[in-house]
């Protein structure tokens, strides 16, 4: 598992982020070498039928059959300073 200082997580979060999407390993957020939080991958994260469309164009090329993908969903999620 990878350590990584307060202030460079809170400068580099979204790339933090997609890392740990991406690699599927965790990351541990220190605040002066002390562990304060760690940043967990979600194991189901990519399997939206939008990530399944990306993919299949990166392996095959276009879909070439005309197939209507339901319309993206846009929330906003309640935080805990809301």
């Amino acid at each position: 598992m990878k350590n990584i200082g307060l202030f460079e997580a809170k400068t580099r979060l979204s790339e933090i982020c997609e890392k740990v999407r991406k690699e599927k390993q965790p990351v541990l957020i220190t605040k002066r070498g002390k562990p304060l939080v760690r940043i967990d991958p979600i194991e189901d994260a990519n399997n939206g039928v939008w990530d399944l469309a990306r993919e299949f164009k990166k392996a095959h090329g276009p879909i070439k059959e005309n197939l209507e993908l339901p319309p993206r969903s846009v929330y906003k999620e309640k935080t805990f300073l809301d």
